[in-house]
């Protein structure tokens, strides 16, 4: 029980990798998700499974216990009324824990721009989630901070289907880092099976090198067959209006604006200069030939 690995979020893109991986090295994994449905192949993997929710305290409790150490995240919850107030609740929920269990190592999901306290969106829940684990003296921690998910272009499949174009409210020379969610599950799996870290820390990741939505798009089009594929930066209103006839809620909505815009205003970006260490592998070619097309194609 003492080697157990818990997992939060082990149903996405981040916790379901970084489970198998673990799985895959032979490490005991307590997978913890709201749907045992979708927990089913981590049993099958032969993880244990923990069904609750995670901002409920006394369920962390439980899912912690005993464990050598953990990996923290706040999943989406793409329809709360009250954005913040959903990241604080599981974030409390999870230093609650943690305190209780006596738990010893976390890697917890934070993101670039995690240093500032406003003007982020919803990275500004993860600075609060920063500052509360680092307020547990007797917890080692890492604060994962990776750039902008290569998963997110998977969001514009419809609109490419609907409209053939891409679009987003971000500058389309605007170059940032971007990295494959399955490079930073597997930093996080290998941090959590060696528990060799220390204190408190945070450890940016920023994918293979930068892109500019312009250029993410040509290599996304070129990957389905369009490569003359054209990028629209849409005004923050219309992308308000869209997120939330999608279904988002009103709350989540104005935080992924407010995101855009600190992404244009240059308040979310990396503060490491570019390095071996903070260099991950996979490409964005790559992930629109083995990801995004297959999705494409399947929609």
């Amino acid at each position: 029980m003492a080697s157990t690995v818990a997992v939060m979020g082990a149903t996405g893109h981040v916790g379901g990798a970084i489970a198998r991986g673990l799985r895959e090295a032979g490490v005991a994994v307590r997978a913890i998700g709201r749907s045992r449905d979708r927990l089913q192949p981590l049993a099958q993997a032969g993880a244990e499974i923990a069904e609750g929710s995670v901002d409920d305290a006394a369920f962390l409790t439980h899912a912690f216990d005993g464990a050598a150490a953990a990996f923290l995240m706040v999943p989406p919850n793409l329809q709360a009324s009250d954005a913040r107030g959903h990241q604080r609740r599981v974030a409390e929920a999870a230093a609650a824990a943690i305190t209780k269990t006596g738990l010893s190592h976390a890697v917890m999901l934070s993101s670039v721009g995690a240093d500032k306290a406003t003007g982020t969106g919803p990275i500004e829940g993860l600075h609060e989630m920063e500052m509360r684990l680092d307020a547990i003296a007797a917890l080692h921690v890492v604060h994962l901070r990776p750039a902008y998910f290569m998963e997110n272009h998977m969001m514009s499949i419809g609109l490419i289907k609907s409209a053939g174009i891409n679009g987003t409210p971000l500058r389309p020379d605007l170059s940032m880092p971007t990295i494959a969610t399955k490079d930073i599950a597997a930093v996080a799996a290998d941090l959590l099976a060696r528990r060799s870290f220390t204190g408190h820390a945070t450890k940016e990741l920023q994918g293979p090198r930068d892109y500019t939505p312009q250029e993410a798009t040509a290599i996304l089009g070129m990957a389905i067959g369009r490569p003359d594929l054209p990028y629209a930066q849409f005004p923050y209103e219309d992308a308000l209006k869209a997120m939330t006839a999608a279904g988002l809620s009103p709350s989540v909505a104005a935080d992924f604006v407010e995101l855009y815009r600190g992404l244009n205003e240059g308040r979310v970006t990396a503060l490491e200069p570019r390095s071996g260490a903070n260099t991950t592998p996979t490409t964005l070619e790559e992930f629109a030939a083995t990801v995004f097309a297959p999705a494409f194609g399947a929609s």
